[in-house]
Formats: C-alpha cells, structure tokens, sequence
C-alpha cells in the first residue's frame, strides 16, 4: 500500500485521540477547547495579525515583479483546466458553505450588534462599515494562506519534481533532507490535522443550517409561521439530527472522492460553482437592484480606504482591561476572538487542504496567473457575494424596524402580502411577501427568511429547497476535496492514493465532525470556532517559512539566485540521529553530549568557539567572550526562574535574560555559518532556532565544523568565482557539461548531488 507510515499512524492516532476524547468526555472537551482558544486570542492575536498582512505584502510583490512570469511547470505546458473550471473548483473547494451559514448572519451582526465599539456611526454608515468588515474577513486576508502553499507547492511539484505534499515546501530552505528526516513526518502530520479539522469546522457549520433547511421543509414554515406544527416526518433541529446529516453528506463525499478529481470533483465543483452565481443573480434581479449595486461599489471602496486601518488591529486596548476603557466607550474585548482570530484561524487551518487542491489543478500557469486566480479574483467574487446578500439583509431589517418591528414584538414578520403582478401587467403590488426583523431570527434560519420572502408560500418551498440543494453540493465539494488532499499528503504526495485510504480519510472526517456537535450540543458553534483557532497557530509559524521559502525559489527560477548554493550538510535535527552514536568526523553528539548541551551550554560554546579561532585545548576558549557571556545569561535566567515563587515577575526577567542568551547563540551559529562558507540561511533563522532548540544548534555547529569547510565547485561556480580561480578554458567546458537542469532525469540528479560537495577531513 502506498503510504507513510509514520504520517498516516500518527495523524490517525492524533486525531481518533481527539474524537474519543471529545466524545468522552464532552463537558470538559468543550471547556478545554474554549480555554485554549481564550488563551491564544488573548496571547497570539498580534500574530494572527500581523503575520497576514505581511504575507499578502509578499504574495503582491511577487505579483508585480518580473518572478511573475515563473511557470509552474515546464515552460511550455499548458493548464490542465480551463480557467472558468479551475476558478470553479478552487472557489468550491476555498470557501464552502461559509458562504452561506455568513452570507446575510455577519453583515447584520456587525450591523446591529457593535455595541459601543461603533457607537459613533449613524445607521447609514454602520451598514456600510459592517459590510466592509464582512469584505475584509473575506477578502484578500483571507485567501492569501492558500495562495502561499499552493504556488511554492506547484512550483517545487511541476517544476522541480517533488512529491506533492506539504514537506517539499521546505526543500528550499532545509534541503533535500526534509524528504526523509522526522522534521517533514512532523509537517505532513501538522498538516493532516489543521487540514481535518479546518474541514470539520466547516461541515458543522453547514449540517445546521442544512438541518434548519430540512425542518422548514418538514413543518411547512413560511413568514415564520409552521403550516405543520409536528411536521410531516417529524425531523428536529437537533444534535442527532445534525450527526445523522454529517454521516449522509460523508458518504456522497466518499462516492466523489473514490471517482477522482476530474470524473468527480471538476464536475461537482462546476455545478456548484455555476448554481452558486445563477442564486446571487436571482437575488440580485429580486431585490431592489440598484440599491444593491450602489452599495457594492460604495463599501468595496469603504473597504479598500479602511483596509490599512483594520488590517492591522489587534483590539489592543479593548483586551488590555477587562473592565473595558475608562470612559465607557470602545468595543467588547471578546469581539476580535468571535470573528478576526476566528477567521484566521479558519482560513490558515484550511490552507494545507486548500493549497495542495489549488496546485494539484494549476500545472502549465504562471506564477502571476497564479496569485492573480487564487487571491484577487475570489476576492472580488467573495465582495459581490457577501456585498448583495449583506445588503439585502440590511435592507430588510432597516425596513421592517421602520414598520415598527422589533425583537420584543410577538412575531418578527409583518402580514403577507401578494407579490402577484398589478393591473399593469409590468410592477408587481408587492416586491415581497412580507417583511422580516432579520436580526431577530437565528443566524441558520436569516437566508432562508429573506429568500422565502420574495414570492408565496410555495415559491418559499422552492427557494429554501434550491438554497438547501446548492448548500449540499459545497458540503459535498469541500468534504471531497479534503479527504483527497488528506489522503494525498498520508500518501508522501501520490497522486493516485488507493481507494481503501480515500475511504479511511473521509470516514475520520465524518467521525471528527461528529464529535465536535456532540461535544457542543447547543454551543457547537462555540466549540467549531475553538478547534479552528487552536489548529490554526501552529500552522502560523509554518507559513512564515513557507512566505521566505517562496521567495528563494522564485529568485531561483528567475536566476537572481545559486539554485546550488551551499547549504549545510546535515539538517538541524540530524543530531538526534545519533543519539547512541556518533558521526564521523569526531563530532560528539550523542545523548551524553545532548544532556551536557542542556545543562552546560556553554561548554557547547567551548568546543565550538576552539574550531572557529583555530585555538588548542579548551581552557583557552572558556574564556572567550562569547562563552562566558552565554554561561552567565543562562544560569542568570535559572536563578532568576528559580527565585520566581519569591517575587513572580522575576519569571519575566528570566525570560527576557534567556532571549539575550539565544542572542549570543544566534551569534555563534552565524559565525559558524561564515566559517564553512554556507550561503543558505540569516540571521533571523539562527536566532529562531537558538530561541527554540539551543542544545540541537550546539550540536549541530559542531558537526558541521567537524567536517570543514565546504569547498566551492565546478557545479556551483559562476563566472565570477572561476576568475578568482583562475581555471581554465577546459573547467569552464566542465562546469557546462555538469552545470544541473531543473527538468533532467533523477538519476543525474543523484550523480550531481554526490559529486556537488567537497569537505575537508581534519
């Protein structure tokens, strides 16, 4: 069978040990799940945020330079799918039925439930604001995760001849060695999980309102009244219910994602997309057509004017007292953890499935297509979308309140009216059959209010039905896509994983779904958001890689880059491959060395220190500035920490004391880097992996300097370096004749990489 062992056991085991816990113990699972989300809203939001902004800076400069042009693929394929195909499936397969549960439910709680964060709007430009926060939520901030993996995962696939799964993204700045070693079984792992349960938040937002769809079919619920009290079959909006839809929808996305991408998923994904554009336009025609227009083109602008501002706050000083600010004004400290970080956490948690989708169907375009399709163009979709049905929304409850209806009133809905055309054959008496507090009802039934009321009873069926069809179709669509993807990824990247696996996958899927409704019950949207806000922060960080890996590789592909540059000869966690060895080249770094590294880290700083200044004997480079230096912040931070039960901010000074020590370490990493001459890495990525693994960075400098300096070759040389050389007309034939192309078979990929580096023994 084809798969990863490692991955595939230890992604099920992480997650069937989530679904048993949850199902378990369901009280405390959903506590747990609330605590840690609280936790990283209250501590990780500036990064949620701030990381980004900084991403989608990256993705436009590549947009607008010349590494635009990069063929992801040889360079002269074509696209697989055409582009209304391929901006289908990836808008299918990107959003979901997110579209639908936030379409008219956010625009109007922004709207009507700021509090005294928009206090200072008028009516007027509240709407306006709460559309724009709705665009920003859905727009470019969103997309960009998915753009990031997806155009390094095509590139590095189609045009390097990487397997397509989520570790080849890190080839450019770890090696070849991230293919084998337990850093890219971590990744792959990562991924699988914020993957399923990115899906699963998904799946429990729409089995709800699927399930609301079904229960006013049943009961004949119309202005909100029900034709059947007791229904005709007797279905309950319910937990049971609910888990009973989630196990339905999996098994027509089992069916889908047995058939394959193109039999099952393009066709799918084309309907839904096409389905999905035939609504908003009958919605649009409906309405009140130019109201909505105007807006739209009102508030995109509101949007890109105040985009600036809101992508870049944090909430700081609604969070930084609980009590909130002293004058009484400003926003509730929750907010930013409801929507912003959710969000985020939503759309990062997804990216690994959605990215790897969106490659998997982009082969033979460019780099600047790329990022065009998959964040400007769904953007503006995503505006259009959320721009009507928000509006609508509003336009409603604006008119209803008007009428003098309001959430204490005995029912929500004025009196129907006929919507029959009038004596002149052209206006009808009514544009709708009656009008609805929106923001009264729950979030799962506002859709289906406002498209009941264009037209009788029976029409009301048909809409909520056609609106019921469409939102199982993006189910389906999003449920097939992951477990592709995921099964994908379990499979080291193979294309055509057996179907056995493709079941397994989807079936966790279902399970995992399953047990976040049943964990929540009555606050399973509370415990949806959760799990997307705690899964989402690791991945975070990998992103940030992946922004810089991306980067290199289309310097790279451009030539404004070394494809063969030196790079280091082990990667950063080889040491604990010799955790009851050692390496050659007289390197210690066993497990006694490892202890002594945590214990004594200046004694790490010793030894290396005695390489790099060529001195004999450690006494002499004990004192070295820079071991001394790292002993005493080290033991300081101890101290400090140990004193801590004493006088509790002496944790924080420990703290700070401890970053100056990586610091020094960043130091001596650098050093190390300029000593064996590796051109690969800088300063930011020593200090990150001093701060986070000290002891593998002391042994790993010291392996390296064991082995030498690397030496530059033929393979590696430019014209530049064979001047300073002073080689020959023949060398130059040479380097020619070994210089590596980027589409030659793996085997003269192998033959170069045993001949690309040189070292010298001591």
């Amino acid at each position: 069978m084809r798969f990863n062992p490692y991955v595939s056991a230890l992604a099920a085991m992480c997650i069937w040990g989530f679904v048993g816990f949850t199902v378990g113990a369901e009280g405390a699972a959903y506590n747990e799940f609330t605590d840690w989300s609280e936790w990283i809203t209250d501590e990780w939001s500036w990064l949620y945020i701030g990381s980004q902004d900084i991403w989608i800076v990256v993705l436009l400069y590549l947009l607008f330079s010349k590494y635009s042009k990069v063929k992801l693929g040889k360079d002269d394929e074509k696209p697989e799918f055409s582009n209304l195909s391929w901006f289908a499936m990836l808008f299918a397969a990107g959003v979901g039925v997110g579209l639908f549960y936030y379409g008219i439910s956010e625009p109007i709680f922004h709207y009507t439930s700021g509090g005294t964060r928009w206090a200072h709007f008028n009516d007027n430009d509240r709407a306006q604001h709460a559309l724009m926060v709705t665009y920003f939520h859905w727009g470019f901030h969103g997309w960009v995760p998915y753009t990031v993996i997806g155009a390094l995962l095509a590139i590095m696939s189609y045009r390097r001849g990487y397997p397509m799964t989520i570790r080849s993204c890190f080839v450019p700045l770890l090696g070849d060695d991230v293919l084998r070693g337990v850093v890219g079984d971590f990744i792959d792992v990562l991924s699988i999980v914020a993957t399923l349960f990115g899906v699963c938040t998904s799946l429990g937002l729409g089995v709800q309102q699927l399930n609301k769809c079904l229960v006013r079919l049943d009961k004949g619920t119309f202005a909100g009244e029900d034709k059947l009290n007791e229904g005709r079959t007797g279905i309950e909006f319910s937990t049971r219910a609910q888990i009973a839809i989630i196990w339905v929808v999996t098994a027509c996305a089992t069916c889908s994602v047995v058939s394959g991408l193109k039999a099952g998923i393009q066709f799918l994904s084309n309907v839904t997309f096409a389905a999905g554009c035939f609504l908003l336009l009958c919605i649009l025609f409906m309405d009140d057509t130019v109201v909505v227009l105007n807006s739209i083109v009102s508030s995109f602008g509101y949007y890109l004017w105040y985009l600036p501002k809101i992508a870049w706050h944090t909430d700081a000083w609604e969070m930084a007292d609980d009590e909130g600010a002293p004058d009484g004004k400003g926003g509730d400290p929750r907010w930013l953890g409801w929507w912003t970080i959710f969000y985020w956490g939503w759309w990062i948690s997804w990216a690994p499935f959605v990215g790897t989708f969106i490659a998997k169907i982009s082969r033979g375009r460019t780099l600047g297509e790329f990022i065009a399709g998959t964040l400007v163009i769904p953007t503006a979709y995503c505006i259009v979308w959320f721009g009507t049905l928000g509006t609508v929304g509003i336009f409603k409850d604006r008119q209803a309140e008007q009428k003098g209806i309001d959430c204490s009133s005995d029912s929500f809905f004025s009196k129907v009216r006929s919507t029959r055309l009038g004596e002149d054959g052209w206006a009808a008496e009514h544009n709708a059959a009656y009008d609805v507090r929106v923001q009264c009802v729950d979030f799962e039934d506002q859709l289906f209010d406002t498209m009941s009321s264009y037209g009788s009873r029976t029409m009301g069926y048909f809409t909520s039905t056609f609106v019921g069809v469409l939102l199982l179709m993006y189910f389906v669509t999003s449920s097939d896509s992951g477990s592709l993807v995921i099964d994908s990824i379990a499979a080291n990247g193979d294309e055509a994983p057996p179907i056995f696996q493709r079941v397994f996958w989807a079936c966790t899927e279902g399970a995992a779904a399953h047990a976040l409704l049943k964990t929540g019950k009555d606050k399973a949207l509370r415990a949806l958001q959760s799990v997307s806000i705690v899964s989402g922060l690791p991945y975070t960080f990998i992103l940030c890689y992946m922004c810089v890996a991306l980067l290199n590789l289309a310097m790279e592909e451009s030539g404004d880059l070394d494809v063969n540059r030196n790079r280091f000869r082990n990667e950063l966690f080889a040491p604990l491959d010799y955790v009851f060895e050692e390496p050659q080249g007289g390197a210690t770094c066993g497990l006694p060395n490892l202890v002594v590294n945590c214990l004594a880290p200046w004694y790490g700083v010793a030894k290396i220190r005695s390489k790099i200044r060529g001195i004999q004997g450690l006494p002499a480079s004990c004192c070295d500035a820079k071991t001394l230096g790292s002993a005493f912040l080290y033991y300081a931070a101890v101290a400090l920490l140990c004193l801590s039960p004493v006088q509790a901010n002496l944790r924080m000074i420990a703290g700070a004391t401890y970053v100056a020590f990586a610091c020094v370490l960043c130091t001596v990493r650098y050093d190390t880097r300029q000593v064996i001459n590796c051109q690969r890495g800088s300063i930011v990525s020593d200090f990150i992996t001093a701060l986070l693994c000290f002891p593998l960075v002391l042994a790993h400098c010291n392996v390296e300097l064991s082995y030498g300096p690397i030496l530059v070759t033929k393979a590696v040389a430019d014209e530049s370096e064979l001047k300073k050389l002073n080689t020959t007309e023949e060398a130059k034939g040479d380097l020619e004749m070994t210089q590596p192309k980027h589409d030659q078979d793996q085997d003269d990929d192998d033959d170069l990489e045993a001949s690309e580096v040189q070292v010298l023994e001591d």
